[in-house]
């Protein structure tokens, strides 16, 4: 089982600690990373979310995304959530992760009975693995490729429905990786 720490609405930690499927029903405010890879022809490394997944089934996402832990600090989770989801061992890579930005959303799904309220802490890695490189893990990722930066703008400009979107914090990101990749 999971177990996250609560958050206020305002971001603020509390006390409390609550289990993942429990912190989904009632919409308790939660943290998650976020980690874009990028490689030396400035492609970015997509997953397409599993259909097994409670939110977001069968639709474009980030390269990693995962919740934080209540007894994980933010950088054992992006250890942890790569060689999860790709099979990527990044350990070694760390000192490389650059902090981006957080923002917060909020989604629901499944008729209000999944209420997803996260803050999501986003990073940006360079790094040169190749999708052969990458196992994926079946209940989380089924597919893997690199598109461009300007594939990526093209998406969430025109709010593609086949990428998991965040209005709101991937207009920051395209900011972000615009100053991230030297983009003027």
């Amino acid at each position: 089982m999971e177990y996250f720490n609560i958050y206020s609405k305002y971001g603020e930690k509390t006390s409390n600690i609550i289990e993942r499927t429990e912190a989904h029903k009632t919409g308790e405010f939660h943290r998650t990373i976020h980690l874009w890879i990028l490689n030396s022809y400035n492609e970015i490394l997509i997953q397409q979310r599993s259909a097994y997944k409670d939110a977001g089934a069968n639709l474009w996402y980030v390269s990693v995304a995962g919740h934080i832990e209540h007894n994980e600090d933010i950088e054992s989770t992006l250890i942890r959530e790569t060689k999860e989801e790709l099979g990527l061992d990044i350990s070694s890579l760390t000192d490389s992760i650059e902090y981006l930005y957080t923002f917060k959303d909020t989604l629901t799904e499944k008729n209000g009975a999944f209420i997803d309220n996260e803050f999501y802490d986003v990073f940006a890695l360079r790094a040169n693995f190749e999708i052969d490189q990458i196992i994926m893990q079946e209940e989380e990722v089924q597919a893997v490729k690199y598109i461009s930066f300007n594939e990526l703008k093209s998406i969430v400009l025109n709010q593609d429905k086949s990428f998991w979107q965040h209005k709101v914090g991937y207009n920051m990101l395209l900011v972000a990786l615009e100053e991230f990749l030297n983009i003027s």
